[in-house]
C-alpha cells in the first residue's frame, strides 16, 4: 500500500554486523524521511558473511525476508548448524505482517507453519538454507530461492509449500 501508505521497508547489514530490516516513511516522491525510521526487525549476526539481503512483499501481502545462517565455513553454528535450527532467524525464509501489533514491531500471520510450535520461532515460512540472497515468485504463488552454498555449491529451489526445508 505504498501509494496510501508511504511506507517502504530496507533491508541491511548494521555497522555491528547484525541485519535489520527498517520501516521509513516517505517525505516526497524522491526522499525518505529520515526520521521516521522504525526497527522492525533486529537479528544479531556472528560473522561477516552470509547476510542473506532481500526484503519483498509477496502475492499473499506479507513480507518475506531471507535471512542468511550466521557465516563462517560449513555452517559451524551450534550442533546442527543455524539453517537447521528453528529456534533462530538466521538460516530461513521468514514471513510476516510488518505493521505494529500492540507492543511488537510486527505480526506473526497464524497461517506460518510453525505457529505454536514450542521451541520454533513463528515467524519462519521456510528453513534450511545458507545465504539466500535473492527470491522470487512464480505465477501460481510459489517461491524460488537462490542460495549460495559452500564452495563449489550454489542452489535454486522452488519452494511448493510452507515450512519447507531447503536441506543446509
Amino acid at each position: 500500500d505504498y501509494a496510501s501508505s508511504g511506507l517502504f521497508y530496507v533491508y541491511y547489514t548494521a555497522p555491528d554486523g547484525d541485519i535489520r530490516i527498517v520501516e521509513y516513511r516517505r517525505a516526497s516522491a524522491e526522499r525518505a524521511d529520515a526520521g521516521s525510521a522504525r526497527i522492525v526487525l533486529s537479528v544479531d549476526h556472528p560473522a561477516s558473511n552470509h547476510n542473506g539481503g532481500l526484503v519483498k512483499f509477496g502475492p499473499d501481502g506479507l513480507l518475506y525476508a531471507g535471512l542468511g545462517d550466521g557465516g563462517g565455513g560449513g555452517d559451524q553454528h551450534g550442533a546442527r548448524g543455524n539453517g537447521q535450527n528453528r529456534s533462530t532467524l538466521l538460516g530461513k525464509i521468514l514471513r510476516f505482517d510488518p505493521r505494529r501489533d500492540g507492543s511488537r514491531p510486527y505480526r506473526v500471520p497464524s497461517s506460518n507453519p510453525f505457529v505454536g510450535r514450542s521451541g520454533v520461532r513463528p515467524e519462519i515460512y521456510a528453513f534450511g538454507v545458507r545465504n539466500p540472497w535473492r527470491f522470487s515468485f512464480t505465477p501460481n504463488g510459489a517461491l524460488v530461492v537462490a542460495d549460495v552454498g559452500q564452495g563449489s555449491v550454489e542452489e535454486v529451489t522452488v519452494v511448493r509449500r510452507k515450512g519447507a526445508n531447503l536441506g543446509w
